[in-house]
């Protein structure tokens, strides 16, 4: 029990820091768009920047980030939330709390909220670049979406800890069930 305890301080902890990161870091990245937000050094380099690489040469006024940065909460929102329920069960975890309801419930959100969270990428992915070609001449604004393999990955995988989650709340109710039988 002592190391699930000692894990799951560590998994807290980078989940909290992780929650703490995920909204700054989309807040910076559109502060600073077109240009790519720089991570790392010369041995290790990673760039990021939240528009897709065939808009890069679109002009953005603070308007439109501003509206980019709100379409951005269609897929950062379900990550805070996925990170909300993840600090909240292995919180328990820490405080030994492993076989209880609450952790049924948490561990049926995260699933849930793969869920909803791979339903809203295409939808920002649409949104986002209709966003930002908007003010383009007629016949050059963009919409587009994808839905790939990843994607169904994740879902299938959501489906999955939503089926862990109904088996573990079986055992729990049968476990229950056996403490008070006499």
């Amino acid at each position: 029990m002592d190391r699930i305890v000692k894990v799951s301080r560590v998994f807290r902890i980078i989940f909290m820091l992780v929650f703490i990161l995920v909204p700054l870091f989309s807040i910076i990245s559109w502060i600073i768009a077109p240009s790519a937000l720089q991570l790392g050094t010369n041995a290790f380099d990673m760039q990021y920047s939240p528009i897709p690489m065939d808009l890069h040469t679109i002009v953005l006024t603070p308007g439109i980030k501003l509206l980019a940065f709100f379409v951005d909460i269609l897929v950062v929102g379900p990550n805070m939330l996925l990170l909300f329920f993840l600090i909240r069960l292995f919180g328990n975890y820490q405080r030994e709390k492993i076989f209880t309801a609450e952790n049924v419930k948490l561990i049926r959100n995260v699933g849930y909220t793969l869920f909803i969270w791979q339903i809203m990428t295409p939808i920002h992915q649409m949104l986002l670049s209709l966003v930002l070609t908007m003010h383009n001449p007629p016949g050059q604004h963009i919409l587009e979406a994808s839905f790939g393999s990843t994607n169904l990955a994740v879902l299938l995988i959501a489906f999955i800890v939503i089926l862990i989650s109904w088996v573990m709340g079986v055992g729990h109710q049968l476990q229950e069930e056996q403490e008070y039988t006499v």
